[in-house]
């Protein structure tokens, strides 16, 4: 697999990730709140960790990204170091 596929799957990978991360955590809340405590949250509790989780995954994604960046700029300055 070349390099930026594989950047590019791992980035969307984490913010997939992150969302589906946030729908189960907020499913295991309502259900835990309701079982448990006899709390009525649905459906608050479940978007609630929905959009936590889509804020999760855009911030890994966002430093994954910068990251990789900054590895780029290493590389061409060190290519350029080289040539000189």
């Amino acid at each position: 697999m070349n390099g930026k596929y594989f950047i590019a799957f791992t980035v969307g990978l984490n913010v997939v990730g992150g969302i589906i991360a946030g729908v189960l955590v907020g499913f295991g809340f309502d259900w835990a709140m309701e079982n448990w405590f006899g709390l009525k949250t649905k459906p608050w509790g479940l978007m609630f960790f929905f959009i936590i989780g889509i804020i999760a995954g855009f911030k890994n994604a966002y430093v994954d990204l910068k990251r990789v960046m900054r590895d780029l700029n290493s590389s061409e300055e060190e290519g350029k170091k080289d040539s000189d």
